[in-house]
């Protein structure tokens, strides 16, 4: 995915921020990566469609809030967690990936 498709997703038409963009979708799919497999090569979750829908939710959540805090905070009534849907669509991922992986080695046995 590109900074214009992103910028997109975030409603954003200034290129202003372009390179801060990039480097928090990049940190979006690298901490996606991290939280299913950190040994994981990151090109491998390409294939999943949820990937980039995490990473872009995450995006846009850091985006809107630049401020640092801890993962409980609340800060004039709004929390700053990870925002709604992102554990579980990183839940299905992982379920995903470990399933392939699975397949994948099952699929590489020698046959007796």
């Amino acid at each position: 995915m590109n900074v214009g498709e992103i910028k997109n997703y975030l409603r954003i038409d200034h290129t202003l921020d372009d390179t801060l963009i990039n480097s928090l979708y990049q940190a979006g799919q690298e901490y996606i990566k991290n939280a299913i497999d950190v040994t994981a090569d990151i090109k491998i979750f390409d294939k999943y469609t949820l990937f980039e829908r995490t990473a872009l939710l995450l995006t846009a959540h850091w985006y809107e809030n630049r401020l640092a805090s801890v993962q409980t905070s609340t800060i004039g009534g709004y929390s700053n967690d990870i925002p709604y849907g992102v554990v579980p669509l990183i839940q299905q991922l992982r379920g995903q990936y470990y399933y392939d992986k699975e397949r994948e080695a099952n699929d590489n046995q020698p046959v007796e």
